[in-house]
């Protein structure tokens, strides 16, 4: 995934959401922009049509999000990137985690905090 030109890498962990990772995995390629959280904590959001499901049973629940995690809720089509403490009221998927060059994507991440939203790219690795 690439956010205003840092570029990162996701691993899908389908062992933990079969049906939330093959929704993430037909979704892709997706453009962008992140908005940061209101009432969560430190994170930023962005809304995925494609995955939006209220009735998909919750696979690999959360309520905090830990910094580099990318949960989304399904029923909201709302996928959060966590940068620091962040935590939802009702649980959601955790089914994504950062795996490179994290520090630089989650500063630029903290950063739509002052600076507004940034272009976004989520893809698969061989599409970059």
């Amino acid at each position: 995934m690439i956010l205003d030109e840092v570029v990162a890498v996701a691993r899908l962990h389908q062992e933990a959401g079969l049906e939330t990772v093959a929704r993430f995995w037909a979704a892709l390629p997706i453009e962008t922009t992140p908005k940061h959280v209101r009432w969560s904590g430190e994170a930023d959001y962005i809304l995925i049509r494609q995955i939006a499901d209220k009735s998909q049973p919750l696979e690999n629940a959360i309520s905090f999000y830990p910094p580099g995690s990318m949960p989304f809720r399904a029923e909201h089509r709302e996928t959060a990137f966590s940068y620091g403490q962040a935590q939802a009221r009702d649980h959601t998927h955790a089914t994504i985690w950062l795996e490179t060059n994290i520090d630089a994507f989650l500063a630029k991440v903290e950063a739509t905090r002052s600076e507004g939203g940034k272009p976004m790219r989520l893809m698969r690795e061989v599409e970059r």
